[in-house]
């Protein structure tokens, strides 16, 4: 029988719960807090936004199989799932226009090492992730645009 990778449970779980966090967060932001900023061209709609997080979730999901279905030391197993709850957590925090440009750079940084650290433990775990990275760069594009214009 195959020993069960209690890391990569909490990931998804965790992944799971940071997706319910965003829905939660989407329908529940007052629309017109959106509406009164300058929006820069290619920001998506509310419904767009959640089609758009439930596709990378699930790719990072499927990624995380990948990356725990491998034999790692423990060491690195708890570097990943800890860089990636960092990551969860550091996509919901947005305080004002520049602090929610920091924190952009920041996950992005943060989703280039953990891609790299996919990348290095499984190749499919890696492209999986993919679109996370580029997703943080369609947010840094869409920060930088917001403190521009607004």
């Amino acid at each position: 029988m195959k020993k069960i990778n209690v890391f990569g449970i909490c990931n998804i779980i965790g992944l799971a719960f940071g997706y319910a966090a965003i829905f939660r967060l989407l329908r529940t932001t007052d629309p017109a807090l959106i509406s009164n900023l300058k929006q820069p061209a290619g920001f998506p709609t509310r419904t767009g936004l959640l089609v758009i997080w439930a596709i990378i979730f699930v790719f990072w999901a499927v990624g995380c199989t990948f990356v725990y279905s491998v034999q790692l030391s423990p060491r690195r197993m708890r570097n990943i799932f800890l860089n990636c709850l960092i990551l969860i957590v550091g996509i919901f925090i947005s305080v004002n226009l520049t602090g929610t440009l920091a924190i952009s750079i920041a996950t992005l940084l943060l989703s280039i090492v953990i891609w790299f650290m996919y990348l290095v433990t499984h190749r499919y775990g890696g492209y999986l992730f993919t679109p996370v990275v580029i997703w943080e760069l369609f947010q840094l594009y869409l920060s930088i645009s917001f403190v521009v214009r607004n």
